[in-house]
């Protein structure tokens, strides 16, 4: 992991999305799969170069929020960006995790995990991307806090098997509380590059416990960085 500071929100985010653009334009020549976070992460979306995005680009989220309501759902949410109007048409691939038909939270993050597996099986030489936020409690990804709740986080995010995992918390912990995520061993075994974007003072707190030496993934998710190589912090705090 390594940390970039800049003196502002816009300087952060400049920086953050040159870095994008280079880890994309270094895997121009293979297959590679670019997964968004959602949040304030999605603002990096309108900086990337579409010289580098092709038929060789298949797009998907880090995270989903399991609603219908395309104000919510993050795939939703991607696909009325600009950039991913004109990336379709030059011709990319997606995996695409919005709320059809009847279709349960459970049997959409199964469905989720064997399209990301079956990617890597496709492309073993292939490169993932992924854009991930912090949030003001910790979070990131989909992979929200559960403090005193050691044994049940490490069930969910820990699990070998599982790139992705579906589950609920109270309304009390995040008012979106039907979720599916990546787990913590896909974010450090197959996050080829990661960008990860946080800015503003509300998330002080949550950046300082991300870096600090000590501390505990139930209690701060994002401390997770620490233990990805590929991960790039882009922040003004």
């Amino acid at each position: 992991m390594r940390v970039y500071k800049a003196s502002s929100k816009e300087a952060a985010m400049r920086k953050a999305i040159r870095a994008l653009n280079m880890c994309l334009k270094r895997a121009n020549q293979k297959q590679v799969l670019l997964m968004f976070s959602g949040g304030s992460a999605l603002e990096l979306l309108d900086g990337i170069e579409l010289s580098l995005i092709g038929k060789h680009i298949t797009v998907t989220v880090l995270d989903e929020r399991y609603s219908r309501d395309p104000a919510i759902n993050n795939f939703a949410q991607v696909a009325q960006t600009d950039f991913y109007r004109e990336a379709e048409k030059k011709g990319i691939d997606y995996i695409d995790t919005r709320v059809h038909y009847r279709i349960t939270l459970h049997r959409l993050a199964g469905k989720f995990d064997r399209a990301l597996k079956r990617w890597r099986k496709n492309h073993p030489e292939g490169c993932i991307i992924v854009t991930q936020g912090i949030g003001e409690d910790g979070h990131t990804a989909g992979i929200l806090p559960y403090s005193n709740q050691q044994r049940k986080f490490q069930r969910l995010f820990e699990h070998k098997q599982k790139w992705i995992v579906a589950y609920s918390v109270p309304k009390a912990a995040n008012k979106y509380t039907r979720r599916m995520t990546v787990t913590f061993p896909f974010l450090r075994e197959q996050a080829d590059c990661s960008i990860v974007y946080a800015t503003g003072k509300d998330k002080r707190r949550a950046i300082r416990k991300t870096l600090a030496k000590s501390g505990s993934l139930e209690a701060t998710p994002s401390r997770v960085i620490q233990q990805m190589a590929a991960a790039r912090l882009y922040t003004d705090l």
